[in-house]
């Protein structure tokens, strides 16, 4: 019963914090700010608060193998990072829940059944189904009705964003490694490769006011340290499909705080786009299935 609290607890702490981060790293793009300056922003904070651990364990602990550094590390935290913040240069902060968490099931599935052989059942095959549909359905207006926007660039940063994700979480739920080191070698590795840039490219942090550094600062320390620890946590005690399904409410946290906080308009064809999306990814994660088993 604790473990059952705890797990549901860490999910829905991440389901939050994955909203108001889509939110305040579109915030961000809009004050002009490179991926570059995301990416330190979202794992400096977060590395530094788990530096006793990186300390004791080391920044290759020995759960983790290069390849787990590689796809946890430089895609599920680097270049994921630096894939989400591009697409908000074009698209807005509801776009990015669209085509970013709420794609999450669906690359989940495809890298599941390629290098894993999983079965996926017939109700799945349809919420993946409908995950495209509405998204497809919301991007393709956008990109033929309004093609001088650019949003189509956006889409297409955020899907690759997306599958970078999915990437990472399938990695981590077959890796030995437990949350701590996870958020090790996604946080730590991360920290390094933006620290390596912002030397390399410059950075230009230095002239954000700083009530708005301030609030970026805190953003990245609960999505960089918070969620990722508490995703982990949950990938490892739930397995991978129940934290996929939560991503369905993710485009509606961020559609609400992209309308409340940036004044961005959400139009009837992407609130419906929301609503089919949200439906297909609680069937293509495999949650329904997962509780008729228990039920029965």
């Amino acid at each position: 019963m604790r473990q059952a609290f705890l797990s549901w607890g860490a999910l829905a702490v991440t389901v939050f914090v994955w909203g108001s981060y889509l939110v305040s790293t579109r915030a961000a793009m809009t004050q002009h700010l490179s991926p570059i300056d995301i990416g330190i922003l979202r794992s400096v904070p977060a590395a530094i608060a788990i530096l006793p651990f990186i300390l004791r364990r080391g920044l290759k602990p020995k759960t983790a193998n290069w390849l787990d550094i590689l796809i946890i590390g430089g895609g599920g935290g680097t270049l994921f990072t630096v894939l989400l913040a591009s697409g908000f240069r074009f698209a807005p902060t509801v776009d990015g829940g669209l085509f970013t968490p709420s794609m999450l099931p669906v690359f989940v599935a495809i890298l599941t059944i390629a290098f894993l052989g999983r079965a996926y059942a017939g109700i799945q095959y349809f919420g993946i189904l409908l995950i495209l549909i509405g998204a497809l359905a919301v991007g393709g207006y956008e990109a033929i009705s309004n093609t001088g926007s650019g949003a189509w660039r956006g889409h297409l940063l955020f899907l690759t964003g997306s599958c970078c994700w999915a990437a990472y979480t399938v990695r981590f739920n077959i890796s030995a490694m437990g949350p701590i080191d996870g958020a090790i070698v996604i946080l730590g590795w991360s920290a390094l490769a933006f620290i390596i840039a912002a030397i390399l490219f410059g950075t230009s942090l230095h002239l954000i006011p700083k009530n708005i550094l301030a609030l970026q600062v805190f953003q990245g320390f609960m999505a960089g340290f918070v969620a990722n620890f508490t995703f982990l946590y949950a990938v490892r005690t739930l397995g991978s499909a129940i934290p996929a399904a939560a991503a369905a409410m993710v485009p509606v946290i961020a559609a609400i705080g992209g309308w409340i906080f940036l004044d961005e308009p959400i139009t009837p064809l992407k609130w419906l786009g929301i609503l089919i999306v949200a439906g297909g990814v609680a069937l293509a994660s495999g949650i329904i299935k997962a509780k008729k088993l228990r039920n029965a």
